[in-house]
C-alpha cells in the first residue's frame, strides 16, 4: 500500500516535535565506527567514496555494521560508473561496425549502474528526495516533553 498525505517536512514544527511519524522516536545509543568490508579495502576507488560518505552515515544513524556489506556495494556501485565513464569517454558513445553505427555497449552498462546507484544510495538518504522520507533522530531530553505533553492531554 502506498503512503498516505504528502510527504513530511523535515524542517516543520510537527516534524520537530516526533508527530510526523508512526512510532514515537526513542533514544538510541551512540553510533559506533563502521569499518570497510574487505572487498571495498581492494578497490581504491570505493574506498575513497566510503571514506567520503560513512563517517557522516554513521552519525546520522543511516548506516550500521549490519548494513556495511550494502553500502559496500555501493561503493563498488560508484567505482564501476567511473570506469564506465572512462570507457565510454575513451571509446565514444556511439562505435562503427560493419552493419554500420552503434551505441557503445559500455553505455548500456553505464545507464543500468547509474540507476542501480540512485537506488541503492536512496536507501542510506544520499539522493535529495529520500532526505525528506528519512525519519530524524530525536534530540536530548525531546522525549520527556513529549511524554509530558502526553500526560498533561490526557490528564
Amino acid at each position: 500500500m502506498g503512503r498516505r498525505g504528502p510527504i513530511p517536512k523535515r524542517d516543520s514544527q510537527r516534524s520537530a516535535d516526533g508527530r510526523n511519524t508512526l512510532h514515537r522516536k526513542t533514544a538510541s545509543p551512540a553510533p559506533e565506527g563502521v569499518d570497510p568490508p574487505s572487498t571495498v579495502q581492494g578497490d581504491s576507488a570505493a574506498l575513497e567514496f566510503w571514506n567520503r560518505h560513512a563517517d557522516a552515515l554513521v552519525e546520522a544513524r543511516r548506516l550500521r555494521p549490519e548494513q556495511a556489506e550494502v553500502f559496500g556495494m555501493l561503493c563498488h556501485l560508484h567505482s564501476d560508473i567511473l570506469v564506465l565513464m572512462a570507457t565510454v569517454q575513451a571509446g565514444g558513445a556511439v562505435i562503427d561496425t560493419q552493419k554500420g553505427p552503434v551505441p557503445h555497449p559500455a553505455t548500456k552498462l553505464l545507464r543500468d549502474a547509474r540507476r542501480d546507484f540512485v537506488s541503492l544510495a536512496r536507501d542510506f538518504g544520499l539522493t535529495a528526495a529520500s532526505e525528506s522520507r528519512l525519519p530524524q533522530e530525536p534530540t536530548d531530553g525531546q522525549e520527556d516533553s513529549d511524554e509530558a505533553d502526553l500526560r498533561s492531554f490526557t490528564g
